[in-house]
């Protein structure tokens, strides 16, 4: 049987004598790869008309094999909006649809249909998922030809704000000082820090003595567990000595009850990402009088300054 790991993800073959016919790697079990392998061997062999493949399948049944195959090789909060997407809005428009009947003009009629209630970035992020539905499903063999030919919508407001006065900052850092999230706001604005990344910080990942943070897990805002990091890496960050933010970061240590988190709450609790973005921090650029940006905008400062004085913006990675 072809079916075995590599790098960490299992991998499926089908072969017919010396010619592998197909194949799909990313697989996070082997359980996964052998219903993968056994589907499709199934209908290879019942299939009467192999130059018609995509009449054999359903949009129910590309869904179902994305959802059970290749849905648990991405990350939980990615997952959450995705099936959001597929329960609300991707399923009912296109269900029972054989996928040989679904042509661009369709996929275009349904944008326009989810445009009358999304945001654009919302629309480009359902549509995006719909190209990568349809382009597993060519892998798979179940598409003769992949019919999703559409281009994201254009967003002329969509743009990374960042402060770039140097006296934006200051006054931002100023208005920062003594409030309970001081050390957050600098992990993000001098070290490029995510706010997942940032609230999931235990005391252990920081190692004074070598300047360094230890990234390799991030906290998930709804499901208040930790999770893997955005591309699922993880890597060490470094702490400039001569800053002040390893005394700011020493005091925040110091100051949490919780035996793992640096950033809590006045209750003791680690405080949600998304009170920390949405509640304080706004509360904080206001005291500054400074111009609004959200709580990722600290990186986006923190990546424009840095190309400013550096110009290696793969460092951030």
């Amino acid at each position: 049987m072809g079916i075995y790991k590599h790098k960490g993800k299992w991998r499926a073959e089908i072969w017919k004598g010396a010619n592998r016919i197909e194949s799909v790697a990313g697989f996070q079990t082997r359980e996964l790869a052998r219903e993968w392998y056994n589907d499709r061997l199934f209908a290879l062999r019942n299939s009467t008309e192999p130059t018609k493949k995509s009449q054999k399948f359903t949009f129910d049944d590309l869904l179902d094999h994305y959802v059970r195959i290749h849905m648990p090789t991405i990350g939980p909060e990615t997952q959450r909006r995705y099936q959001t997407d597929i329960d609300y809005r991707i399923r009912e428009f296109f269900l029972h649809r054989s996928l040989d009947s679904i042509t661009p003009l369709m996929i275009e009629a349904f944008r326009s249909k989810i445009m009358k209630d999304l945001k654009p970035k919302s629309v480009n992020n359902c549509t995006l998922l719909l190209r990568s539905i349809f382009k597993k499903g060519e892998e798979w063999g179940m598409l003769e030809k992949n019919p999703f030919k559409l281009k994201a919508l254009r967003i002329a407001d969509q743009k990374f704000d960042w402060w770039e006065s140097n006296e934006h900052i200051q006054a931002f850092l100023e208005a920062a000082k003594g409030n309970r999230y001081h050390a957050a706001y600098r992990l993000a604005l001098e070290c490029g820090l995510r706010l997942g990344e940032i609230v999931g910080l235990s005391k252990q990942d920081i190692n004074f003595e070598r300047n360094q943070i230890h990234i390799h897990r991030q906290w998930l805002n709804r499901l208040e567990c930790y999770g893997p990091t955005k591309g699922r890496r993880e890597r060490f960050v470094y702490l400039n000595p001569y800053s002040d933010l390893k005394d700011v970061l020493r005091q925040a240590i110091k100051n949490s009850p919780d035996k793992e988190a640096i950033f809590v709450t006045a209750r003791g609790v680690r405080v949600k990402p998304v009170h920390l973005a949405g509640r304080h921090f706004p509360r904080v650029v206001k005291i500054a009088d400074v111009p609004k940006i959200r709580f990722h905008d600290l990186r986006h400062t923190f990546a424009s300054w840095y190309m400013i004085e550096v110009g290696d913006i793969w460092a951030l990675k």
